[in-house]
């Protein structure tokens, strides 16, 4: 992609963008239904240079698809985001791309007369996004849909781009769990256990809390910042093995959490001694409900239990 030697700020804001939407990680990949759809065609058009009309088109369908929105949210006193349309088809790495993004208005006091107006922002630029990614013969083979809020809004993954998941939400919450668990935690459990304990529960801490999982997100909270227990453990080598987890488990850096599939998946059996199992079935406070202490050479966990004080003092 290149800029006229001309380019004002907006053009300069528009590359940006374009770039920013392209290099998303915050994005999530949909496929295209077999059925032939209004964004099919529209995508044909443009590259039958039919550019002019094929665009007008998805202007068109986005603008009813928004009314609809808006007939449903007016009762909530809601309405949909106000911006512009960039549609582009473009070469970037050798791929071609047509892109379609809204830009989102924001509302900003105009300094030179002190009066309410709306603009686009540069810095925490606000947009949903489509990159449609085309094969030799210029047909759509897979897209990624970004969305700057805190979930890709339905009505235009589903409403407006009629794109199909890649992945469902129950099938990226079991195979993400499960990754963290088997190719992250567990490979650390043996040589790092306060390590393992701390990270794995704050994970399930972080899998509770959110609605939405977003891979870039769960590292700046949980890892990136984090002071290992062991020193010896490389945070920076753990955090970039984590960072390829979508790719080498095959799920979604982005997706809505669907809490009912972790249930078992949670619960963590430590064993104690040959005997004796401490089975954990959520993330609980462990400064206040756990202590482990040594005395006389001897290595003791102290758990703080009503249920429990009230069962062994009774046998003791």
């Amino acid at each position: 992609m290149t800029l006229p030697a001309e380019a004002d700020d907006f053009d300069l804001y528009l590359n940006d963008l374009l770039i920013d939407v392209i290099g998303d990680n915050r994005s999530r990949k949909y496929n295209f239904p077999g059925d032939t759809t209004a964004l099919k065609t529209i995508i044909e058009s443009v590259t039958n240079v039919d550019i002019d009309n094929a665009t007008l088109q998805a202007a068109n369908r986005l603008l009813r698809v928004e009314a609809m929105v808006q007939q449903r949210i007016e009762q909530l006193e809601q309405e949909v985001q106000k911006g512009i349309l960039l549609q582009a088809l473009v070469d970037y790495n050798d791929t071609k791309i047509f892109i379609i993004i809204k830009a989102e208005h924001l509302d900003f006091i105009n300094e030179n007369d002190n009066r309410k107006a709306k603009g686009l922002p540069i810095k925490r630029k606000i947009f949903k996004s489509f990159c449609g990614y085309l094969d030799e013969s210029l047909q759509p083979v897979y897209s990624m849909v970004s969305d700057s809020k805190k979930a890709i809004s339905t009505y235009w993954w589903s409403g407006f781009l009629e794109l199909v998941e890649e992945h469902s939400d129950s099938y990226n919450t079991q195979t993400a769990f499960d990754a963290f668990d088997n190719k992250i935690f567990n490979k650390i459990k043996k040589k790092y256990p306060e390590d393992y304990m701390y990270l794995r529960n704050s994970t399930i801490q972080y899998f509770r809390s959110k609605d939405e999982f977003v891979m870039e997100d769960y590292v700046t909270e949980i890892i990136h910042n984090y002071i290992p227990e062991n020193n010896e453990l490389d945070i920076l080598a753990l955090e970039q093995n984590i960072l390829r987890l979508p790719d080498t488990a095959n799920f979604d850096r982005r997706f809505n959490i669907k809490r009912e599939e972790l249930k078992k998946r949670m619960i963590y059996k430590l064993k104690l001694t040959p005997q004796l199992v401490l089975e954990i079935k959520e993330n609980i406070d462990w400064d206040s409900t756990v202590l482990a202490f040594e005395q006389n050479g001897i290595k003791y966990i102290q758990i703080r239990t009503e249920e429990g004080y009230k069962y062994f003092k009774k046998h003791n």
